[in-house]
């Protein structure tokens, strides 16, 4: 019996992971609205403050475009790359980047955009998933 509630465990959280996904691919559609984004900017604030790297007064309460903020991102991560590996990893933790992705990036000829986007959009689904899962307002 206790496998069974363990195999059914296993297939949930299966389910609950393809949804997800499902999920983040529509991300896209949420940066048309000004309040998703000003949320997701918020975000990046939030976790990249931990590392001491901090956006402009405007990044918080302006709506940027995906492009305009990636090159902000890349700004803070050509920063933080300055201070070791080990800070970008903890950085990377913090906004939950899998290691295995940072690495295939690594590889990429333009790297700091591509971990930029990966961050972006890890930054943006824990925004959606607060607002599709809760009464995320703040």
């Amino acid at each position: 019996m206790r496998l069974a509630v363990e195999y059914i465990e296993i297939i949930a959280n299966c389910l609950i992971h393809m949804e997800d996904l499902k999920s983040y691919a529509e991300l896209k559609n949420y940066f048309n609205n000004e309040v998703f984004v000003l949320k997701t900017q918020q975000q990046i604030i939030k976790d990249f403050a931990k590392f001491n790297l901090f956006f402009s007064d405007s990044f918080e309460i302006d709506p940027f475009s995906k492009e305009e903020i990636e090159i902000q991102i890349a700004d803070q991560l050509a920063d933080i790359m300055k201070q070791g590996e080990t800070r970008l990893m903890q950085l990377l933790y913090t906004i939950d980047v899998a290691e295995k992705d940072f690495l295939h990036l690594t590889t990429q000829p333009n790297f700091l955009q591509e971990l930029s986007h990966k961050i972006l959009y890890r930054e943006a689904y824990k925004v959606y998933l607060r607002m599709k899962f809760s009464s995320y307002t703040d």
